[in-house]
């Protein structure tokens, strides 16, 4: 059944909306969507969320697609070697070429598995749903996701952007940046504030990020439910190309002793994540060891 949201999600990107994809792209505010871009990736998304290979009306059907537009794609995919196809069964099935993409640009920009390994040990350990995020242009967006036992799809969405950064995402990644990039981010955010105002809340933004500096994490009020409380802290290192946030929501308020427990929890992982990257980068960076070299064919 649609709804008025629905009605003005549709208005805003000039066609309706498909699939969980676009869920993280509406609230967006740079504008540009590309519908046959989407289409790409909601097709990628797809066997994500589907682990099994499939025909090109299934997937058509599943993202409200047209069934020539899917069949477009699907084959694209093919030729490209992103995805396989069955001749007998007449199904699309993805190519391991996905994984070694996403492992190779893992590697060259995230220290390889460091950030993975990060999230994987703070949801072990509580249970509840982790959440990364990270700058995109003049945005925090949330990046990737492991469902808990909190998770409610209306709220923890991969790809959602926000210009707050003020949340506790964006303080933590706020926290983890030059004291100048953080002023020209906060005149950004309050640019359309007077000017008096403007300063005030510049220099408020600046004391929360020396404050999240000395503390080594953030909070925020309200992220999912009346009382609860986003808990974020930084993530980076010297072989990282781009910093990340990685969160969880407290059920406690804010002030609260359980808070200030899973905040230092998650302060202390990150920390120790951070010092087994570098010096697992640092290992393979040494020369190999004669005896260990592999012996060459005669």
């Amino acid at each position: 059944m649609r709804t008025a949201a629905n009605t003005a999600r549709q208005a805003e990107l000039g066609f309706e909306e498909p699939n969980e994809l676009l869920r993280g792209v509406t609230n967006d505010r740079s504008g540009g969507v590309v519908k046959s871009s989407l289409r790409v990736l909601s097709v990628l998304e797809y066997f994500q969320a589907n682990a099994r290979p499939a025909r090109t009306t299934e997937i058509s059907r599943a993202l409200a697609i047209p069934n020539s537009s899917a069949d477009d794609i699907l084959k694209t995919l093919v030729r490209t070697g992103y995805l396989a196809f069955d001749p007998r069964q007449k199904v699309y099935l993805p190519s391991y070429r996905i994984v070694t993409l996403a492992r190779r640009i893992e590697g060259s920009f995230f220290g390889g598995t460091a950030v993975s390994d990060l999230m994987d040990e703070v949801h072990r350990r509580t249970g509840l749903t982790v959440w990364l995020c990270m700058q995109n242009d003049r945005w925090v967006q949330c990046s990737a996701i492991i469902a808990g036992s909190d998770f409610h799809a209306g709220v923890h969405v991969e790809g959602f952007t926000d210009y707050d950064w003020s949340t506790a995402a964006g303080m933590a990644l706020l926290s983890g940046k030059p004291q100048e990039v953080v002023v020209e981010i906060a005149k950004r955010m309050f640019r359309t504030e007077p000017p008096a105002r403007r300063v005030a809340s510049v220099a408020t933004l600046l004391d929360k990020v020396r404050s999240v500096r000395k503390q080594g994490y953030a909070t925020s009020r309200g992220f999912s439910a009346e009382g609860a409380t986003a808990v974020a802290a930084s993530f980076q290192s010297k072989f990282m190309r781009v910093p990340v946030a990685v969160g969880l929501v407290s059920a406690d308020p804010e002030e609260s002793p359980a808070t200030a427990a899973l905040g230092s929890a998650l302060r202390q992982i990150a920390a120790r994540h951070q010092r087994l990257a570098e010096l697992h980068r640092a290992n393979d960076d040494l020369p190999i060891s004669p005896e260990w070299e592999c012996p060459l064919q005669q």
